[in-house]
């Protein structure tokens, strides 16, 4: 049996359609809802009872919620699939054959498409001055099918190890804990970059399992909240994972843009988490 782990806040418009992709896929479905203000619970509990919810009174962010359902979890692997997500025919049987195929591998990541059947990336070149130069240059060729592939990912590897979003992927259970799950310290965003990393650091091998299709709207309901979610994490990321020298050209980008009292303010939040 499998886990499917959706954290929702104020998702109502994607959930119902999230949640409904699971159905007939025989998972254990758990919904952390993170202080939603809207009518998400509602829709849970009426048209999915049989999801067991935990429903938090702040939103403890991405991270922390996935793990608060983790452990409560029964099953030998985690689904964590996003609200704005919905799974094609059959991908949780190929993602859980992929899994089973190979005792070292701790997670697999799907074909993402955006909700047209348009690309969407999966992976990404490991975050760092120069994967993030390397990402920009894919971005305008996310629709064609060269940058998803082989040559593409052989250049990735300059920058170091691939990573997947954990916009939808499968995770071994004892590999999730062994890592200690998602480091909290991210509320969100690069917490799936950290965690591929640590999977990868305790022996564990990530894979990919392209006939397996998710589709996923991509931040619905966060317009407007990229910097003040995006930039915190990224300046922890780079502290933890980075190179000093990585770290500090990145804080004086950041504060040419965004101007020092901000930038203060990130520093002194990841130091308190």
């Amino acid at each position: 049996m499998i886990s499917a782990i959706v954290v929702n806040h104020n998702g109502e418009a994607h959930l119902g359609r999230c949640l409904e992709s699971l159905a007939g896929s025989g998972a254990e479905v758990l919904v952390v809802d993170n202080a939603s203000s809207d009518g998400s619970l509602a829709l849970v509990q009426e048209r999915f009872p049989e999801a067991k919810v935990f429903s938090l009174n702040r939103n403890l962010g991405f991270a922390e919620a996935n793990n608060i359902a983790a452990q409560e979890a029964q099953g030998e692997a985690l689904l964590l699939l996003n609200n704005d997500a919905w799974l094609g025919p059959g991908a949780v049987e190929l993602l859980t054959a992929r899994m089973e195929g190979e005792s070292r591998v701790g997670l697999v990541a799907p074909s993402l498409r955006y909700p047209n059947g348009a690309r969407q990336f999966s992976w990404s070149p490991t975050r760092g001055v120069l994967g993030e130069v390397l990402q920009k240059l894919r971005n305008p060729f996310e629709s064609r099918n060269w940058v998803h592939g082989t040559f593409a990912r052989s250049v990735s590897r300059l920058a170091g190890r691939v990573w997947y979003t954990a916009a939808c992927v499968l995770v071994r259970t004892d590999a999730w804990h062994t890592v200690g799950g998602f480091d909290t310290r991210f509320f969100m965003y690069f917490e799936d970059v950290d965690l591929c990393m640590r999977l990868e650091d305790a022996g564990w091998l990530l894979a990919e399992e392209p006939r397996a299709t998710v589709f996923h709207a991509r931040g619905a309901g966060r317009a407007g909240l990229a910097d003040e979610l995006y930039r915190p994490s990224q300046l922890r990321y780079y502290r933890i994972h980075r190179p000093a020298w990585e770290t500090r050209l990145i804080e004086r980008r950041l504060r040419r843009r965004f101007g020092d009292s901000l930038v203060d303010g990130w520093l002194a939040e990841g130091e308190l988490r």
